[in-house]
């Protein structure tokens, strides 16, 4: 896998959040033996961070979900995020798969 893709996305403030990806490089997407993670940043340079929930829906094809609870969401501000997903092959090489930005979009209700 060579430069990540770019994919940008939204979520309302105080609801679930999930959304499916499927890897679709040339060659090999299973992901069976690969540790996906994912974090939710304010800004680049933050620290501070929100780790997605990373479930892998069918690993042997690529199909994976990442999710925040309404507790999670609801505990943002309300602007523009920028995430990333990761995987790791166990061997210690780390792969940054997708990168993007995320506006988090403020509720009536929440």
């Amino acid at each position: 896998m060579s430069h990540a893709a770019e994919f940008n996305m939204s979520m309302n403030k105080g609801a679930d959040f999930t959304k499916q990806f499927h890897l679709k490089t040339p060659g090999n997407t299973d992901i069976t033996g690969y540790t996906i993670t994912s974090k939710l940043k304010q800004h680049y340079t933050d620290t501070a961070s929100t780790s997605f929930t990373v479930t892998k829906t069918d690993a042997s094809v690529g199909q994976f979900t990442i999710s925040l609870t309404e507790a999670q969401t609801a505990a943002l501000i309300a602007g523009t995020w920028v995430y990333d997903i990761l995987s790791d092959d166990g061997s210690g090489t780390t792969t940054t798969l997708i990168r993007g930005k995320i506006d988090v979009l403020p509720g009536v209700s929440a």
